[in-house]
């Protein structure tokens, strides 16, 4: 009996253990599963749409654009704590299915891929990645900068963790409307926040920023990754899946505690097994003797 109940404490202490260490992989896994379907229902809507919805989607996206290059507005960090007023206009501009979602980002380098919702509110930035209100939507063209943010080091979900990274050349893609459009990185830089010069729009350009908090862990200053846009070629982009996949095998601490885990779950059912046949042996064999006698 003391044997059962120490065996059954030192799995659970293995158990707990296990949990605790693994918890920011088991928390981004669990996130990046259930923003896959987000991102599966979005572009489910995109394929079963007419190409004439989709065109109006796509002109209204542009209209805006224009309309933000024509006045500027004025930018305002995306991780401040102000309370942001939501423009109705900006929120129902590619908003297909109510959702907030307009597209995805996927970065292969760092095996990213999560949905872009309109707007930077702490619920969008605990989840997935978001836009930017005030600079331009992200279906590119002459004279547009659009700007992306996410969360470093969150317990429950890596985000732009690995943003820093990302260099000079690298590319990313943006899914928008079913139709990926490609960006190759040109300089990073760290700036203060209040330093909004960096995401205003270059006249003739077609840029992507993408921008988190930094130092890790500190974040009293900015990383910014500007890239331009480029040819997409078809072989670049992976599915959201093998995205997946490719960032749960980088996951070593992960893949090889589970492994013990596993083999000890093997051991343990192994053990058992034995136990209870010698327990029948045993048994049969006092049985045999009591019939002799």
């Amino acid at each position: 009996m003391k044997s059962k109940i120490l065996g059954i404490l030192i799995t659970l202490l293995f158990v707990a253990g296990y949990a605790t260490l693994n918890y920011p992989v088991l928390g981004t896994l669990y996130n990046q599963i259930r923003e896959g379907k987000v991102i599966d229902s979005y572009d489910y809507a995109v394929h079963t749409m007419n190409k004439e919805k989709l065109q109006k989607y796509l002109e209204d996206a542009q209209k805006y654009n224009e309309m933000l290059a024509r006045e500027n507005p004025q930018l305002s960090d995306a991780f401040s704590q102000e309370e942001k007023k939501s423009d109705s206009a900006y929120n129902h501009v590619l908003d297909m299915e109510e959702s907030g979602v307009m597209g995805a980002l996927e970065i292969p380098k760092i095996s990213l891929y999560l949905p872009i919702y309109h707007g930077t509110s702490q619920e969008v930035l605990e989840k997935g990645i978001g836009h930017l209100e005030g600079t331009s939507i992200p279906v590119g063209g002459k004279n547009t900068h659009a700007v992306l943010t996410g969360h470093r080091g969150l317990p429950s979900a890596e985000l732009f963790s690995n943003l820093d990274q990302l260099e000079k050349n690298d590319e990313f893609y943006i899914h928008i409307l079913g139709k990926p459009l490609a960006y190759k990185v040109f300089n990073v830089e760290t700036v203060k926040p209040e330093e909004m010069e960096h995401l205003t729009i270059a006249k003739g350009q077609d840029r992507v920023t993408l921008v988190t908090c930094t130092p890790y862990g500190i974040n009293t200053h900015r990383l910014l990754v500007h890239a331009r846009r480029v040819p997409y070629k078809t072989e670049s982009t992976n599915s959201q899946k093998n995205t997946l996949w490719k960032w749960l095998l980088k996951q070593r601490t992960f893949l090889i505690s589970t492994g013990v885990l596993v083999l000890l779950i093997i051991y343990s059912l192994v053990r058992s097994r034995q136990r209870r046949r010698q327990k029948r042996r045993k048994h049969k064999k006092k049985s045999g003797s009591k019939k002799r006698k």
